[in-house]
């Protein structure tokens, strides 16, 4: 509530002071064509093949510009190939005190790939991730595919970053705030908020530090907690964890670890997940100015409790999902060639799913 307050107090302040606001808008955005490939060596596959073709569908425009008093801002807008403004964001920055903003389903500040070197993205990041409809693990269900847990850019938020270089060893830090969990993508300005699910408490909190301490590495950690849980639920939703990236010469090493702690109601289901504790690392070398190769593994335990009603033969089980890839990418000027190739070992954390997936890319970015 703190961030919200001092958000709207900028706010207020600046429909009084600003003067000017104009600003240069500007379209950015990926145009990316992909040629992707799914398979399995297993008997009991997610999938046994398919083969898609596809052009990346969504563009930025955004807009910045200086106030008489020196305060920046910045505005962006995504637009779908459904021509849906779905992901918006206003921030002002204003000198020596940092960076406040806005954000519409946008501003994710989670340290979950903090870690990762690969050249094309990391394996769960694309592309599937296993078969499972279900969209998130809040209610610790047993089936859904690999997870990270929530992150404040899939609610509309206010944050404040710290300024720049303020801090020893490159320490920065951001917070986020959303007064409210429901559905509010796509909000415009008036818009009103919908009541969440029981699930999803009645808003959200994420914080996320950085720091450089030497030259060549990064060091990312954040903390993510769902507030105000209702009374049924045992415990609350939480997710975390920290990461570290270190660049010498041709070679990039990362390593994260990441945990999440899932909504888990007192009358719970016959069989569902605790928690998830997720270990990732990954390499990638530089073989010249063009050509670059990766390698990034993710692991996802699953710790399981199965509940036998009104004995004292509860049981506990964990099942690892595995995520491997495999990268090689060739750059040409604008236009970057990639082909990536991905293995899925117990898939939906269910053991026994496997798929394999080989992807494509050509990519001019603008």
């Amino acid at each position: 509530m703190k961030i919200a307050k001092i958000t709207i107090a900028v706010l207020a302040s600046l429909v009084i002071s600003a003067v000017s606001f104009a600003g240069e808008l500007t379209v950015t955005g990926n145009a990316k064509a992909t040629y992707t490939i799914k398979g399995s060596d297993s008997t009991t596959a997610l999938s046994d093949g398919g083969k898609g073709i596809g052009i990346a569908n969504e563009f930025t425009l955004s807009a910045s510009g200086e106030t008489d008093g020196g305060i920046a801002w910045k505005y962006a807008q995504d637009i779908d190939g459904a021509t849906v403004q779905d992901d918006a964001s206003l921030t002002l920055g204003i000198p020596g005190f940092g960076t406040f903003g806005i954000f519409v389903s946008e501003g994710g500040i989670s340290s979950k790939y903090g870690w990762s070197p690969a050249v094309y993205a990391p394996g769960t990041d694309y592309g599937t991730n296993g078969n499972s409809s279900a969209s998130t693990a809040d209610t610790g269900a047993s089936v859904v595919p690999f997870t990270y847990g929530d992150d404040i850019g899939g609610f509309n938020n206010f944050q404040y970053h710290t300024p720049a270089d303020i801090l020893p060893f490159g320490i920065s830090a951001k917070v986020a705030y959303a007064p409210n969990t429901g559905a509010n993508a796509n909000a415009s300005s008036d818009a009103s908020g919908s009541l969440p699910n029981i699930e999803d408490g009645r808003s959200a909190t994420q914080y996320q530090v950085n720091a450089a301490p030497i030259d060549g590495l990064a060091v990312t950690a954040s903390y993510f907690k769902k507030n105000d849980m209702v009374t049924t639920y045992k415990y609350g939703y939480e997710a975390g964890g920290a990461s570290a990236k270190y660049a010498i010469g041709p070679v990039t090493i990362g390593y994260g670890k990441f945990y999440v702690q899932p909504a888990v109601a007192k009358a719970n289901a016959t069989i569902h997940t605790l928690d998830y504790e997720n270990t990732s690392y990954g390499i990638a070398f530089n073989v010249n100015e063009s050509f670059a190769i990766s390698y990034t593994k993710e692991d996802s335990d699953a710790n399981k409790k199965t509940v036998v009603t009104g004995t004292n033969a509860d049981t506990k089980t964990t099942v690892t999902t595995s995520v491997s890839s495999i990268q090689a990418a060739y750059t040409m000027g604008g236009m970057t060639l990639t082909v990536a190739q991905k293995g899925i070992n117990d898939a939906d954390y269910t053991a026994g799913l496997d798929q394999k997936e080989t992807t494509i890319a050509v990519s001019l970015a603008f």
